[in-house]
């Protein structure tokens, strides 16, 4: 009786966590606010089950409500989110580094982790005069579909790389992102001959370049990218990415995050 009750209990507790997990993916560049009714459709949660959710998230910080009275990520969130071992302590090393290249150069710069089989881009300095936001802070593509992720992907284990050809082969992003194995296979192997990535895939017409920042035993801790206009010299910025990451590795080893 008493193991049920507890197992029910956990149950619980998970199928709650679950559920507010799913609230909060709900919100996104496109749909930064949102009703209670609509956070309920994109959930596919019934209105009166997210009507209590949210009012504890609401207490909790999770969630706020804006002057319309639309519900919005909370402040907490975004500052638990600053705390993630994986996002700052790489984003700390790599940010004057990120500002020297812009600095220099006036393109957009870009760091970039993995999680799973995507780049998940965490830091990024572009002119405000750029129209183009791709990528946006917390935005997340395949690896092979951005210089940063194939900047990462190049430097993967070899089962890792395997595994994620299948993966890519059979669903990719469509036709336009589809891999073809022996094609990104000799990329990854130019990749780690040259030490940086070339992509015009999430960037046409211009070009971008991504270069991997390694920990000591080789693996990746993630990868910086600039984006130039198509016709620049490519050997130049590539260049110049990859002697930033290597910078910026060397930093993170000093630090011990490597």
């Amino acid at each position: 009786m008493t193991m049920t009750s507890g197992a029910d209990s956990a149950l619980g507790r998970r199928s709650s966590i679950e559920r507010a997990h799913r609230l909060l993916s709900a919100f996104d560049y496109a749909h930064t606010r949102l009703t209670l009714s609509e956070l309920s459709r994109r959930t596919g949660t019934p209105l009166t089950s997210t009507h209590r959710l949210v009012s504890d998230m609401l207490q909790l910080g999770m969630l706020e409500r804006d002057d319309e009275g639309c519900l919005t990520i909370g402040v907490d969130m975004w500052r638990f989110g600053l705390l993630a071992p994986r996002t700052y302590g790489i984003q700390r090393v790599a940010l004057p580094f990120m500002q020297d290249v812009y600095a220099t150069t006036g393109m957009p710069v870009h760091l970039g982790v993995r999680e799973g089989n995507d780049a998940t881009f965490v830091e990024s300095l572009r002119p405000r005069t750029d129209v183009d936001e791709r990528p946006r802070l917390g935005s997340s593509y395949l690896l092979h579909t951005t210089a940063v992720g194939t900047a990462i992907l190049a430097s993967m284990p070899p089962a890792f790389q395997e595994d994620y050809l299948e993966m890519a082969g059979a669903q990719g992003e469509g036709e336009e992102y589809r891999v073809d194995a022996g094609v990104l296979r000799r990329e990854l192997a130019l990749v780690r001959s040259e030490g940086y990535a070339v992509s015009r895939r999430k960037s046409a017409p211009s070009v971008s370049l991504g270069a991997p920042v390694l920990d000591t035993s080789g693996n990746p801790l993630g990868a910086v990218s600039i984006i130039v206009p198509d016709g620049s010299v490519e050997a130049s910025y590539g260049h110049l990415i990859r002697s930033t990451a290597r910078a910026v590795q060397r930093t993170a080893w000093e630090q011990g995050l490597g």
